[in-house]
């Protein structure tokens, strides 16, 4: 800390408060069942690799060192989203406060540490996990920029903004924010003739090195799977964008989204007033990413989780808003005392549902089924593949292959016939297993009949098998027992 530093230590009361919703958080982690991609993403740590085919290589990693730790277990999985909450917390909480004062930063720790999309986010071990705390290092660096001026801050950046490169793509738009802001701001474009800003790039740039050689390898395979979705979907619609903001709402919880939606208009205003401004580095902050959300929710679906990276920055909107004196009014206040309570209250909905389901729907209407059943459903898999004499399990999609590779673990081997480039990293199947009989499992509504008995000599049918929690049926799968291949088993990597 430098010595005008106005902040001290990090309050107590938030500091408990972290430890307590960390403890339920590894209460939920190991007591929970994974979702599809999380089970998808296992496999990626299975094997580290440069990279994969859906996502640079940062949540394999993560996913390999939990389980190297912890076991192979959801736990094991999970650690590093379980812990980076308190990262989150902390960052926000030290960001705010060289930007905007003690005051504000207490009040946006409380708030990062309400959003339901940390509830989630603490649990689940996706690509955002990473994503987000990079982006928060880097926005943190960024204020410690801001506020001591030291070059050597641009060393910092470059090596978050790096390792947020190798975490997902769309952490790109953080480094264009920091662009946008030494363009735009006059204050920073001194920094241009800095050495540092140029070695921070070059370090960002090299740290990506794992990502640019896999695509290398393979013909830029992520890159086109990624960013081809820039110009996907339907025509000019605003139906996707009720959806972002419906989502949003829920992620934040309604009061924070409410404030932060009210501080948008006099933040910025202040923002683009003075553009030497700590508003305004924030207003860059926020711009790129979020304006390329709204222009792709305009012709296709955006995910709420999309959007993840900039929810600790809404937050801060909702802490900065109530500092505006046209704002210290009786509704605005009314709103912020209940913003804490509706976060924490939606988060434990979340966890108490996500552990025992208040009403288990039938199908997938419910989001969180995808992590109930697996066990008897496997157990189910595996007895009828040793009474049909298959050697392995075949399947037609990522999330059948990830959940039966998890709940199956030391059994028979489990492939997917299609899409071979996700798995490239793993040990390639044996050849005398694959010229074994198969037992195929995947979802009855893919029909796979059809593609089966191109590939297979002999496709008998062995009926379906439910994956049912509490009863209630939540998917259907097929199953075939496959022999006499007459093409190559598993589809050729081009």
């Amino acid at each position: 800390m430098t010595p005008a530093d106005p902040l001290g230590r990090l309050p107590t009361p938030l500091i408990l408060a972290s430890l307590a919703l960390l403890t339920v958080r590894i209460i939920v982690a190991a007591n929970t069942g994974l979702t599809d991609d999380e089970a998808y993403n296992r496999v990626w740590g299975l094997a580290p690799a440069l990279s994969y085919l859906d996502h640079p290589p940062m949540t394999g990693w993560l996913i390999a060192a939990g389980r190297w730790l912890l076991g192979d277990n959801p736990l094991g999985v999970r650690l590093a989203a379980v812990l980076a909450p308190l990262l989150g917390t902390l960052l926000a909480w030290r960001a705010v406060g060289l930007l905007f004062g003690p005051k504000v930063a207490l009040r946006a720790g409380w708030y990062t540490l309400a959003l339901p999309l940390l509830a989630a986010g603490g649990v689940l071990m996706t690509p955002d996990v990473p994503s987000v705390v990079t982006w928060g290092l880097t926005g943190w660096s960024a204020a410690e920029l801001y506020r001591s001026r030291r070059a050597n801050w641009w060393l910092g950046i470059g090596l978050f903004a790096g390792l947020g490169l190798i975490s997902k793509y769309s952490n790109l738009f953080a480094g264009a924010g920091l662009v946008l802001w030494l363009v735009a701001s006059p204050g920073a474009r001194h920094w241009w003739r800095t050495w540092q800003l140029w070695a921070g790039g070059a370090l960002a740039a090299l740290l990506t090195l794992p990502v640019d050689v896999w695509n290398w390898q393979h013909h830029g395979a992520s890159f086109t799977k990624q960013f081809g979705r820039v110009g996907a979907g339907e025509g000019l619609t605003l139906r996707f964008l009720g959806e972002l903001v419906g989502g949003m709402v829920g992620l934040l919880s309604p009061a924070i989204a409410v404030l932060a939606a009210w501080g948008v208009w006099h933040v910025f205003r202040r923002a683009l007033k003075d553009r030497n401004s700590p508003e305004f580095l924030l207003f860059c902050s926020i711009v790129p990413f979020a304006s390329y959300l709204l222009v792709h929710s305009l012709h296709d679906r955006v995910q709420a989780n999309w959007p993840a990276p900039l929810y600790p920055a809404f937050a801060v909107l909702a802490a900065l808003v109530l500092e505006i004196p046209a704002l210290q009014i009786r509704p605005a206040l009314r709103l912020a005392r209940w913003a804490l309570p509706l976060g924490f209250g939606i988060s434990a909905a979340f966890y108490l549902h996500t552990m025992h389901p208040f009403v288990q729907l039938p199908g997938t209407r419910d989001p969180s089924s995808q992590m109930r059943g697996w066990s008897d459903f496997a157990t189910l898999i595996e007895a009828k593949r040793a009474a049909s004499g298959a050697a392995w399990i075949a399947t037609s999609s990522y999330a059948t292959t990830g959940q039966l590779m998890f709940a199956l673990h030391t059994h028979a081997p489990v492939a997917q016939i299609d899409e071979r480039l996700r798995y490239i990293h793993l040990p390639p199947v044996p050849e005398a297993v694959l010229r074994a009989p198969a037992l195929y499992v995947d979802l009855a509504r893919y029909g796979a009949l059809a593609r089966l008995q191109a590939h297979f000599g002999t496709v008998t049918n062995l009926g379906n098998v439910e994956r049912r929690y509490a009863g209630v049926i939540i998917e259907t799968y097929e199953t075939f027992l496959l022999a006499d291949p007459v093409l190559p088993v598993l589809q050729p990597v081009e």
